[in-house]
């Protein structure tokens, strides 16, 4: 099922965007325990390795930190959402809009982000960007790598 909006997502589709809203509201109240109950306690987490917060990570405590100092290294700023998803029984993939914040320069950007989930946990979450080069510039990681 492919779900460009709210109205057609699956099940999976709309657990991945319930995930997203309130990954935003935690980024405005402060509350990351909000997330808590979306993920397993073993959750395997594969971001890009383009800042000393991302990489390869191990369970939810882990998951909870990056985001924590994702939002305190841009004061806040950063913030996803869901563009659509399509998904399986057991997986979602979900492109991501994203935007930030940081030393007086902004960025934005796109991702393919895909989450297995099973009873109503994600139990790992692969995310793909659009552009690694500026990624890894702006989240401090060295310069643009030559395309």
């Amino acid at each position: 099922m492919v779900d460009p909006n709210d109205a057609a997502a699956g099940p999976l589709g709309c657990f991945i965007r319930a995930f997203y809203d309130a990954r935003r509201s935690a980024g405005r109240t402060g509350d990351l325990e909000l997330l808590r109950r979306f993920m397993a306690d073993d959750v395997r987490w594969s971001e890009p390795d383009v800042g000393a917060h991302m990489g390869e990570l191990r369970g939810r405590d882990a998951v909870l930190d990056m985001i924590r100092r994702a939002l305190d290294t841009t004061g806040g700023t950063f913030d996803l959402a869901v563009a659509s998803t399509a998904e399986t029984g057991s997986h979602v993939a979900a492109a991501i809009e994203w935007s930030a914040d940081k030393n007086g320069r902004r960025i934005g950007g796109r991702e393919l982000a895909v989450f297995e989930v099973r009873d109503g946990r994600i139990l790992s979450a692969r995310f793909h960007p659009d552009d690694l080069a500026d990624d890894r510039a702006f989240w401090g990681e060295g310069s643009p790598a030559a395309s």
